[in-house]
């Protein structure tokens, strides 16, 4: 193995990282308005991510930076060619985290309702955003000899990377539920652990045929294994949170 495989595989954990962590992150965003029935269960909502979201948002910063470092043309052809979304998420990112600190700095009904508001669609736009990023880097884009984005746009709201995204946002969601059910007690649990499971199942068809076009197109063995593997461990942890052990 040498340098540029050693760095590869360090990008690959710090992004992996980022999605585990923040991905739960955005799931109770969303889930603020998805599960929570009033005021004092959205606060039960956020309280339970309250010591940890901004720390995972390190994770981004190291995966962004190790690319930098490491790939510079494939930081600036990203980051140039992605533009409009990145800068899309990186607002999102900026806006959600004054909101988690600005809602409970005045008591008004209308302060509190648009500072959630911001929470619900600034976690719920990342989640899908980052699906149609990463779907288009698995895809490919297309860049010329000088490794500049030469397409559009549109070229990046394809089919393809537009599940991919669905894919993110369900699987963050899930993630949310699960995590809502292990941090939460009394009615709330429940209500997240039934939530969970039927979010699971809905990840679990876009999953599957996200994976199954991902492996017909350019898959080979190690690619099937790796999928085999990522659909037990959505099965095992719709069957965990069913038998009330979302640890």
């Amino acid at each position: 193995m040498e340098l540029h495989d050693v760095w590869f595989v360090l990008i690959a954990v710090l992004w992996t990282g980022y999605f585990f962590l923040e991905g739960f992150d955005f799931g109770i965003g969303v889930l603020t308005k998805l599960l929570a029935r009033d005021r004092k269960e959205k606060r039960v909502l956020i309280n339970t991510i309250g010591p940890v979201w901004d720390g995972n948002e390190v994770w981004l910063l190291s995966a962004g930076g190790a690319t930098f470092a490491a790939f510079p043309e494939w930081y600036a052809t990203l980051f140039s060619g992605f533009y409009l979304p990145l800068l899309l998420i990186l607002l999102c990112l900026i806006v959600r985290g004054v909101a988690f600190e600005y809602r409970v700095k005045r008591t008004g009904e209308r302060w509190q309702t648009n500072w959630e508001h911001a929470i619900f669609w600034t976690s719920l736009l990342p989640a899908f955003l980052w699906g149609v990023a990463f779907g288009n880097i698995v895809r490919g884009v297309k860049i010329d000899a000088d490794m500049e984005y030469v397409g559009t746009l549109a070229d990046l709201l394809n089919p393809y990377a537009l599940l991919g995204g669905l894919v993110t946002l369900t699987l963050f969601t899930f993630h949310g539920a699960v995590f809502a059910g292990l941090k939460t007690l009394g009615d709330i649990r429940e209500r997240a652990r039934t939530l969970a499971l039927r979010l699971g199942l809905v990840t679990a068809v876009l999953a599957v045929v996200f994976l199954g076009w991902t492996q017909a197109d350019n898959g080979d063995t190690a690619s099937l294994v790796a999928m085999a593997a990522a659909v037990v461990a959505l099965v095992a942890a719709l069957g965990f949170t069913a038998a009330g052990r979302e640890g």
